[in-house]
């Protein structure tokens, strides 16, 4: 298929979560990887998750797949950590989410207002027969555009910045720690994806992560939605990335190219690292066209 639509797209890489939430998570484990004295990189079967561990209690930026929430303990333990006390949601999405069923009944789950709602009316494994999301999964502490919070010694700020990869992306940063957690704003290695029915949009996208990028210090260390943990100069590197991508295109599409002759021509090699199995190089052109486009 030469045309590919951003919904179809979407329904492919849904359809992957999906398989991965119905799957056996017997042989799934949760890696820990030190990020300060206090806070962690954990990476399970769904979305990273940074957790601060301390005195206070136990602070988390997302809850990986509800299946994994047994293992997800399991670590926290092994770091001297318990059950979570707080959860901040960086979007809806169920493979950072999913947990919040698990530890909710007795964890303060955190979430900009728009995640929220769509946790209330949106089945968060996209399937009809999906049960609707159980009380105890919802946030029960909103807001509109930042928070801060003060725990084990860190103060985290919490920033939404909507209309980029959803309409919900939040980013907490630990600013005595050094440390960045931006959720599905940022693939690590890997080219984005932003969901048009969700809110997200394109420019958006590239707009928030400068936003984040004036933020965050030279030597901060950035935990991605999905994939190894970062630096700035990453950071940066991905959002060259999207702009040189768009720039591309949108020079094909004045030239009066098609979409095809597009994705022949291809994007500077420098950015076919980014070639991933959910977005290819063509399926990032292709998704990129079509938002130019519409």
């Amino acid at each position: 298929m030469n045309i590919f639509s951003p919904v179809l797209f979407i329904g492919i890489v849904l359809t992957s979560q999906i398989g991965l939430a119905d799957d056996d998570f017997s042989k799934e484990v949760v890696k820990s990887t030190p990020l300060t004295s206090s806070i962690h990189m954990l990476e399970g079967a769904g979305g990273n998750i940074t957790a601060l561990i301390g005195s206070d209690g136990v602070f988390l930026v997302d809850d990986d797949f509800a299946q994994m929430a047994d293992k997800l303990l399991v670590k926290l333990k092994e770091l001297k950590g318990a059950s979570p006390r707080l959860i901040v949601n960086t979007h809806f999405h169920y493979d950072h989410t999913g947990g919040n069923e698990v530890f909710g009944s007795t964890a303060t789950i955190i979430a900009a207002t728009a995640v929220r709602d769509r946790l209330m009316k949106e089945q968060p494994l996209w399937k009809k027969e999906h049960p609707p999301v159980p009380p105890q999964a919802l946030p029960t502490l909103t807001f509109e555009r930042t928070l801060t919070v003060h725990m084990n010694g860190e103060e985290i700020r919490i920033l939404h910045l909507p209309h980029g990869h959803t309409d919900g992306d939040t980013v907490v940063f630990f600013t005595q720690g050094k440390v960045a957690s931006l959720g599905d704003l940022y693939f690590s290695g890997m080219y984005p994806i932003f969901h048009l029915e969700h809110d997200g949009s394109l420019d958006g996208y590239i707009r928030n992560i400068e936003i984040v990028l004036k933020k965050l210090p030279e030597d901060c260390k950035i935990v991605s939605g999905h994939g190894p943990l970062s630096t700035k100069a990453d950071l940066a590197k991905y959002h060259q990335m999207i702009v040189s991508s768009v720039a591309t295109v949108r020079k094909g599409i004045k030239a009066g190219r098609t979409l095809e002759q597009i994705q022949k021509a291809g994007l500077a090699p420098q950015w076919e690292p980014f070639s991933h199995g959910y977005v290819t190089t063509d399926r990032w052109i292709a998704m990129i066209y079509a938002a130019i486009k519409k």
